[in-house]
């Protein structure tokens, strides 16, 4: 019993910590999302998203997943989706990132209160989410260029 409670306990922290970290994080965003700095913050890393095949339009979908996850940025993508505004290999190629590199600030944060090195996991994440989605619209661009040479 007296490990059951400890246990107890240490899960409340937790999830205070918790609390504490994704609330705000979804407030800020929410306000964020309306104001000029991200458009100006889509701006800024259009050339990147252009190497990884991904337009302009797709700079809110993927922002939002990055910064507050899968399942808030898949509302996004849902909507995006319904209204045409990406082609279906953008919607993959965000779904791709975004699996690799989804939540980054909240994810970090929470393995940073249980000890993890926030700058190692966001790195290798960021890293590899950027180098998966570019690679497989390389392979992409060269298999239609080959379609249109035969």
């Amino acid at each position: 019993m007296e490990a059951f409670i400890a246990a107890s306990i240490e899960a409340l922290k937790l999830s205070f910590k918790l609390l504490l970290i994704i609330v705000p994080l979804v407030a800020i965003f929410e306000v964020l999302r309306y104001m000029p700095i991200f458009r100006r913050a889509g701006s800024a890393v259009e050339p990147l998203m252009r190497g990884m095949g991904l337009s302009r339009e797709a700079a809110v979908p993927l922002f939002t997943g990055i910064f507050l996850g899968i399942a808030y940025g898949a509302g996004i993508i849902i909507r995006v989706a319904r209204e045409n505004r990406l082609s279906k290999k953008e919607l993959f190629l965000i779904g791709l990132f975004l699996a690799t590199c989804h939540a980054v600030i909240e994810d970090t944060l929470i393995f940073v209160a249980v000890g993890g090195d926030g700058w190692v996991m966001l790195g290798v994440r960021l890293v590899l989410a950027v180098a998966f989605t570019g690679l497989l619209a390389r392979i992409w661009r060269k298999a239609k260029s080959r379609e249109k040479g035969l």
